[in-house]
């Protein structure tokens, strides 16, 4: 049996965990970019710079012609909480640097893998608790074959403001969903301090402001658990792309002064300049939830979702997202499935 992860580990905050529904912070890192790039780069330099360790510690596997960045959502209420702190949302963006193309891979949270080197196997979510953001690259590099080395982080709050300075989001809200939205809703509007937010009374599509848009993704119990809470991540990125594409200098200025803050991140200023320069041509590709085959599994009495056969689905994952049709996965990725996979 794989050594788990000490009680300490798995003892929560204090509240509930926050899903992070908008973090799909690459998006709104290039908001700031674009915001900068007509102002000057005074506005990045509210971005929080921090460093990871070498590539080597980072078990890269090189991915040629794709940019992979790492986009995570954490369970706190601000960025001076982010040590010792869980991802609620784990993405990989996937652009292809010929096309522009991203594909958005959302792993779930719950998904039972190795933490890095160690000889530990827990939920991924745990990674960011145990060894920081270098662990959480450096568990996907080796479960996945990646050469992810960049990343952004954020936290919930910031993400609010910027869906408000953004005019809302447009969800197509379903009946079965809306009790469970405005129970979120109004706990999210307290913790950020807002006393004015959306309240859905009926199903169908409409706006929905800052804090019911960032409750949009933390529902789950009864309405699709983690894996429908992963597609309406997904669902809230492309939106966020599309009216992002649409937005005058003035508004992407105000988006960006109210996210940067909030954002955590080694991309440099050239970094984001360059990648803003690309965001009218970006386009949101196919987009899947990891692992693809997977079962709701118990070890030592906890629950997890578990790949039926990660190898597999990593060589799936390879010849999808980056075009790789004979691709076999590495001497790692097998020794991960052999034992993530055993239960």
């Amino acid at each position: 049996m794989a050594k788990k992860l000490s009680p300490r580990a798995r003892r929560r905050r204090r509240g509930r965990r926050i899903v992070n529904t908008l973090l799909i912070v690459l998006i709104i890192a290039l908001i700031g970019a674009i915001a900068a790039v007509m102002a000057g780069t005074k506005i990045l330099n509210t971005v929080n710079r921090a460093d990871l360790k070498s590539s080597a510690d980072l078990y890269r596997h090189e991915v040629d012609g794709y940019t992979n960045i790492l986009l995570l959502g954490v369970d706190t209420r601000d960025l001076s909480e982010v040590k010792n702190s869980r991802t609620d949302m784990i993405m990989i963006a996937s652009i292809n640097n010929s096309t522009d193309e991203i594909t958005l891979t959302s792993v779930y949270r719950d998904t039972y893998l190795q933490m890095g080197d160690t000889s530990t196997y827990d939920k991924i979510t745990h990674a960011h608790y145990y060894g920081s953001t270098e662990m959480s690259i450096a568990s996907l590099n080796r479960a996945m074959d990646l050469d992810i080395d960049q990343y952004a982080l954020v936290n919930f709050k910031g993400v609010a403001d910027a869906v408000d300075e953004m005019g809302g989001l447009e969800i197509n809200v379903e009946d079965y969903e809306i009790d469970e939205l405005n129970k979120y809703t109004k706990e999210t509007a307290k913790i950020v301090g807002k006393k004015s937010y959306t309240i859905v009374k009926k199903p169908g599509k409409q706006v929905l402001d800052g804090c019911a848009s960032v409750s949009y993704g933390r529902i789950r119990k009864g309405v699709g658990d983690d894996y429908k809470r992963t597609d309406r991540m997904r669902i809230v990125f492309k939106k966020i792309l599309s009216k992002a594409k649409s937005m005058d200098v003035k508004t992407l200025y105000q988006v960006a002064g109210a996210i940067l803050p909030e954002i955590q991140t080694n991309l440099s200023n050239k970094d984001m300049m360059s990648l803003a320069l690309k965001l009218k041509k970006l386009n949101v590709g196919d987009s899947k939830g990891f692992p693809y085959s997977k079962t709701a599994g118990m070890v030592d009495g906890v629950s997890y979702v578990q790949a039926t056969d990660l190898a597999s689905d990593v060589k799936k994952f390879h010849q999808k997202v980056f075009n790789e049709p004979d691709y076999e996965p590495s001497a790692t990725v097998q020794e991960i499935s052999r034992i993530a996979s055993r239960y």
